[in-house]
């Protein structure tokens, strides 16, 4: 394994981002940046990835993804520009108004190509719904930002372009007739078909599905901040399986009345995939920063470890394959000693860090 006289991240050659400035250990920087670290070092062991996707309305399927393919391109680490926090360039012509800036685009050349956007987001196993379960129980919560929406719906867009019509045959049935988006009542009226179109879409065009959202997990013994033995791994998420976030709750809101966080992301989706069907570009504003139905856009919605376990079961859930000893390979030039978290996830992740390298 590669050392470093100063402080990196292995993998991370070619970024935006100067790992040996201590800003870029702080605040919403790690949190993004380890994860990258994490893959290609998965990636120089020729170990695959965890691969969360759709498989029917109702199930997900986990199986494997080489690092390679999730990235985009066969060249190495090194050959490979990781921009964190930058717009997807691609997605522009699908939308009239500002596109927003997504975690991670993984690029290669000189100039940069873009290959890949993804959003990542960084879990702890247990979560607090599940810490006190058997470790086969374990579960993570998921907390989606309205970015991560939008960039599920573009590349959904992208994925069916060529199916227009067909998308459009979907979804006219359920939304030519409305007459204002913003309106609850009306939105109430038509969830439960508004769903129904969803997954048909979902199944017909499943083929399509591509990776999006990478979420890195690392396990501690229970909710203590001491490392389990094997603590670390990646699951992707390709952008249909996203939907199961949100589709079993919006399938059966508690109340009927009123319009959820996860009917909310529902009828969002609908609304973006049956414009986009009908015009080349969207405004996104009146869907992701309208259409809030008396709720905060503040995220999307969350998921307890209850529910995203059942979505990721698979050993690997249960037994990391990376463990605490290979921190020391990700983690180099004594970067551990730069962090300087602010958010409460970070903070814990970065204390489970710095106390096992510093006593190792």
């Amino acid at each position: 394994m590669p050392t470093s006289t100063q402080p990196s991240l292995f993998g991370i050659s070619r970024s935006n981002r100067n790992f040996a400035d201590p800003y870029y250990w702080g605040k919403n920087q790690f949190n993004s940046a380890f994860p990258v670290a994490l893959a290609c070092y998965m990636r120089s062991l020729d170990m695959p990835l965890n691969y969360v996707k759709f498989k029917d309305a109702m199930h997900t399927a986990v199986g494997e993804l080489a690092v390679s393919e999730f990235f985009g391109s066969s060249e190495p680490n090194e050959k490979l520009h990781f921009s964190f926090e930058t717009r997807f360039d691609h997605f522009r012509s699908f939308v009239h108004d500002e596109l927003p800036a997504i975690d991670l685009v993984v690029g290669v050349g000189d100039p940069v190509q873009q290959l890949r956007p993804i959003e990542v987001k960084l879990t702890t196993l247990p979560d607090n719904t599940t810490e006190a379960c058997t470790q086969d129980k374990y579960g993570a919560e998921l907390v989606i930002r309205s970015a991560t929406t939008r960039y599920m719906a573009l590349s959904m867009a992208q994925a069916v372009d060529t199916e227009r019509n067909r998308v459009r045959e979907i979804f006219e049935p359920v939304c030519a007739r409305i007459r204002n988006w913003d309106s609850k009542a009306e939105m109430v009226s038509i969830l439960g078909k508004a769903v129904s179109a969803l997954e048909l879409f979902l199944t017909e065009f499943k083929h399509l599905q591509s990776p999006l959202l990478m979420q890195p997990i690392w396990k501690t013994v229970g909710k203590s901040p001491v490392l389990a033995d094997n603590c670390l791994d990646i699951f992707v998420w390709s952008d249909f399986a996203l939907t199961h976030l949100f589709l079993d709750s919006a399938r059966n809101p508690r109340d009927v009345q009123s319009i959820s966080r996860y009917g909310r992301a529902a009828l969002r989706l609908t609304r973006f995939l049956y414009e986009r069907s009908k015009s080349d570009k969207v405004f996104q504003a009146p869907i992701y920063d309208g259409m809030t139905f008396d709720t905060q856009n503040d995220k999307e919605f969350a998921i307890s470890g209850t529910r995203s376990r059942e979505l990721m079961a698979c050993p690997r859930l249960i037994k990391p394959t990376i463990t605490k000893d290979e921190i020391k390979n990700i983690i180099l030039g004594g970067g551990q000693k730069l962090l300087s978290p602010e958010r409460r996830v970070e903070v814990d992740f970065s204390d489970s860090i710095r106390a096992y390298l510093n006593y190792a």
